[in-house]
């Protein structure tokens, strides 16, 4: 295992520790008193710690000043945003043809689109993706493919959100979503140069995926539509395969 790799697994494991804390606490000492939510920002807190000590000073600096990088090619962005926007309306329209029951499309007020806004942006795409895609995926495809780093990442991940499937609030099939998304997301990162459109596209797609086209169907309702938007994003992967390899169109490796 390489100095890297050693990184990444350390990374990887004190995000799990941070994360999990709440679910294992239930379990060994069951009470109400524990909160038993995945805590998003476990790996913002994990990152920094690993590079602190395996890079110092100089190595926290280098991830800080990419966090900071938000020039990127307009497409990339446009990409970021309308593509998984349209898969989560193409994936209700689908849901609904093959006869999912559905419910009326949710109604917010400014004020809790806002608030909600701001609660997916810090739950999940931003300490997500500056963590997972700005630390992981960048150090690891200095050594691997961006695609096979892509997956290795993505397992990552998907380990990372084991209380959610245990527990039931996350269908399995998910795992499968996870992945193919790791893919996009290190593509949108090769092709952008920067972890800001990676960060749009998660939010997108759970904001939009979530908030609104999600809640359209209730309960076991919903699984033809997780299972349509699963096959919709390993579509796009493929199509990224096919146009760019397993560099994923990576030119030069992001400072």
């Amino acid at each position: 295992m390489t100095a890297i790799q050693r990184r990444i697994v350390i990374f990887f494991l004190l995000s799990y520790l941070l994360t999990w804390w709440g679910y294992a606490l239930v379990w060994l000492f069951p009470s109400q008193t524990w909160a038993a939510e995945n805590f998003a920002l476990g790996p913002l807190i994990a990152a920094p710690i690993v590079i602190w000590f395996t890079e110092g000073r100089d190595g926290l600096m280098r991830w800080l000043k990419r966090l900071i990088r938000f020039r990127a090619p307009v497409w990339v962005y446009t990409a970021a945003f309308f593509v998984p926007l349209g898969i989560a309306a193409l994936s209700t329209v689908f849901a609904i043809a093959v006869g999912a029951p559905a419910g009326p499309v949710p109604v917010y007020g400014p004020g809790e689109l806002v608030l909600y806004f701001g609660i997916v942006l810090i739950a999940g795409p931003f300490p997500e993706e500056v963590t997972f895609r700005g630390f992981g995926q960048h150090e690891l495809q200095t050594e691997i493919s961006p695609f096979a780093a892509s997956l290795w990442i993505g397992l990552g991940v998907v380990i990372w959100h084991l209380p959610l499937f245990i527990s039931g609030e996350d269908p399995w099939l998910i795992a499968i979503t996870v992945m193919a998304v790791s893919v996009v997301y290190a593509w949108l990162y090769c092709r952008g140069g920067s972890v800001w459109p990676v960060v749009i596209v998660h939010f997108t797609h759970n904001y939009f995926g979530a908030a609104f086209f999600g809640q359209i169907f209730a309960g076991p309702d919903r699984m033809p539509f997780v299972e349509i938007l699963t096959v919709l994003y390993i579509v796009w992967v493929a199509l990224i395969l096919w146009r760019q390899g397993s560099s994923l169109g990576l030119k030069q490796q992001p400072a």
